[in-house]
């Protein structure tokens, strides 16, 4: 299972979401989704691993043109961060979050930006684009013990070895979330 949504996940990113891909509904439209999550982490070079509880945000607006805007964000105890994506484009960081249209679902992959694994957000829309369900799992490489990522919160390498996620939930709003187009 991991090792076929990694092929997906590599798919998904060498072929970016572009304007026709977007759903004609959902177009001039945003969507928000919310989570809680646990992971056993460590900062990279450490030896001991501690619990990090977080929560988590998604919102992307699709532009009238169907080009996918979002903006991830994360608050732990140690502070809060965010970081500003544009669908088709490269990030400063060099790990795209990559919006993936099929049929009523979306799926966002977001390979982290260390190696060995993904967090991967799915949408699930009613047949009026005006109502969504969520689910998120983070995936590790087969064989893998670690996963590394990157805190923007803290600006330091992490490690973690699990990661559960729960509470998720996805809102449809009308227009742009991020204010104006």
């Amino acid at each position: 299972m991991v090792k076929i949504l990694f092929v997906a996940a590599a798919l998904a990113v060498a072929t970016p979401a572009y304007a026709e891909q977007a759903p004609a509904a959902l177009r001039g439209n945003s969507v928000v989704v919310a989570w809680q999550e646990v992971r056993l982490q460590r900062n990279v070079g450490e030896l001991d691993f501690r619990t990090v509880q977080a929560s988590h945000s998604l919102s992307l607006y699709v532009s009238s043109v169907g080009r996918v805007f979002s903006r991830m964000t994360f608050a732990t105890r140690a502070g809060s961060a965010s970081r500003d994506q544009i669908s088709g484009t490269t990030p400063e960081t060099g790990v795209a979050r990559v919006p993936s249209f099929s049929g009523r679902t979306l799926t966002v992959f977001m390979p982290y930006r260390g190696v060995g694994g993904m967090r991967r957000v799915t949408v699930n829309f009613d047949d009026a684009f005006g109502s969504c369900t969520a689910k998120v799992i983070h995936a590790k490489e087969e064989g893998a013990p670690t996963r590394l990522g990157f805190s923007p919160i803290t600006k330091k390498q992490i490690e973690f070895k699990e990661a559960s996620t729960s509470g998720e939930s996805c809102a449809v709003k009308q227009g742009n979330v991020f204010g104006g187009e």
